[in-house]
């Protein structure tokens, strides 16, 4: 596969225009390396990751959190990102990322939750943000089991939740966005959601979610966005299929909480 036809496909089902305006998707790092013969998926450049994708010799890593978000004047190999750009770029591996149009295309992170929690009826938001999604549960459940639920579903120890409201309230409709979504708390108690699941809700979100008498876990921003691994790398299987192109998931745990 070479690079224009892994960027084709990739606009294909990912494209750049979803993302939002700050956002930085795309090519991270394009290397000279013409053909794409291993592709390492992750949830962001670590140092460790770097490391797997030199030991596994891919030619590219597929991130869900850009590698540049801003400008960069200066690529000094002592500061954390300066490091990764350098090292990248002297083992020609290049960085390609799927971020907010990810999150925002349909199949991407916030539909593959809904798969992943077995929930039906699955939708977005009616005041449409792009991101959040919505959906019913088939079984009756209390806020106490579910959380049991996500645990099993995003391969999250429970221990690194944070919960708002009553363990026994019954929970049919269900709110969501992966990632950093407590600004959407409001739009989820609009929505008639009886539980939000986000990730990094700030104490104001919370207080909030309290008066209102809304369910919320904060599976946290890791937590709750770990799951772009294994879902991207089924995309990607899929739309390479006809191309001799190797996609690894990245084995790394990069939770910065233990």
């Amino acid at each position: 596969m070479t690079k224009k036809e892994f960027t084709q496909i990739m606009e294909s089902f990912c494209p750049n225009a979803l993302a939002e305006p700050w956002d930085n998707c795309g090519f991270q790092i394009n290397s000279d390396i013409e053909h794409v013969k291993k592709v390492l998926v992750a949830l962001e450049v670590t140092s460790k990751v770097i490391h797997e994708a030199i030991e596994c010799g891919a030619d590219l890593i597929v991130t869900h959190h850009p590698l540049i978000f801003g400008g960069i004047k200066t690529i000094d190999a002592s500061d954390v990102t300066g490091g990764f750009i350098s090292k990248l770029i002297k083992n020609d591996i290049s960085v390609y990322s799927c971020h907010t149009s990810f999150d925002k295309m349909d199949g991407g992170n916030n539909d593959y939750i809904g798969q992943l929690l077995d929930l039906e009826n699955i939708r977005a938001f009616d005041y449409d943000n792009g991101f959040c999604r919505k959906g019913e549960t088939p079984f009756e459940t209390t806020f106490g089991e579910l959380i049991h639920q996500v645990s099993l579903g995003f391969q999250v120890e429970e221990r690194f939740f944070n919960t708002v409201g009553d363990m026994r309230k019954s929970i049919n409709c269900i709110g969501w966005c992966s990632g950093s979504g407590g600004e959407f708390i409001r739009d989820a108690v609009n929505e008639g959601c009886d539980l939000f699941i986000t990730g990094d809700v700030k104490y104001h979100d919370a207080m909030y979610a309290m008066e209102k008498e809304i369910c919320v876990l904060d599976a946290g921003h890791f937590g709750s966005e770990k799951i772009f691994v294994e879902n991207m790398a089924d995309i990607l299987r899929y739309k390479f299929k006809d191309y001799d192109t190797e996609i690894i998931e990245s084995l790394v745990d990069i939770n910065p909480f233990v």
